[in-house]
């Protein structure tokens, strides 16, 4: 699951965040296009992804707050295997 959601950490534009981040129940219910994602998924790799990027740093939630959002999602799967590069979508998924 979380590879589905790492593969669209590039999508960007308002009208994609209710599928990538709340599911496609929430997609379809507002008229977006689904990408095959159950609710919450979106939520819980990002949770994954800070959770690693904080590990690897060293820095608080306050102090990373305002990090770069490439550097979060470049420096959280070497830090942690549970989450997968989002090129190469390698990495094991847990959970």
């Amino acid at each position: 699951m979380p590879r589905r959601v790492v593969s669209g950490l590039d999508v960007t534009g308002m009208e994609n965040f209710a599928a990538w981040i709340h599911g496609d129940g929430t997609a379809a219910r507002y008229g977006g296009t689904p990408v095959g994602l159950p609710a919450g998924a979106g939520y819980a790799v990002g949770n994954r992804l800070v959770d690693a990027y904080l590990e690897a740093t060293g820095r608080t939630a306050p102090e990373a707050s305002l990090a770069d959002s490439r550097d979060v999602i470049e420096t959280a799967p070497r830090a942690s295997p549970a989450v997968p590069h989002p090129a190469s979508g390698r990495g094991p998924v847990r959970g």
